[in-house]
């Protein structure tokens, strides 16, 4: 599967994918275990694959927290800039504890 077809699926459908991709990868992993996995390239290409979905899923879910907090990132920048300005602590050295 191409990465553009990747993006074409649906979040249901990716995380569907996914388990689809880790049970390959972890039957890969058995086989090469036993000796009797035929190519160790089955193991890179559906580790790069589950890679791959796993991203795309990661991009999804951003881009819909992205649309919905938008206004709200920007009230939440305001308190952040004025909590940075605040001096620091002093520590205590041993000397002025005694």
């Amino acid at each position: 599967m191409k990465v553009s077809e990747m993006r074409d699926l649906s979040i249901e459908e990716l995380n569907a994918q996914i388990d689809e991709a880790r049970k390959t990868k972890l039957e890969l992993r058995f086989q090469h275990a036993l000796r009797k996995l035929e190519s160790p390239a089955k193991m890179r290409h559906e580790k790069r694959k589950l890679a791959q979905l796993l991203t795309i899923l990661t991009e999804k879910q951003n881009a819909g927290a992205a649309t919905k907090e938008e206004p709200k990132a920007k009230e939440a920048e305001a308190p952040k800039a004025e909590a940075k300005k605040k001096p620091a602590a002093k520590k205590e050295s041993k000397a002025e504890a005694k």
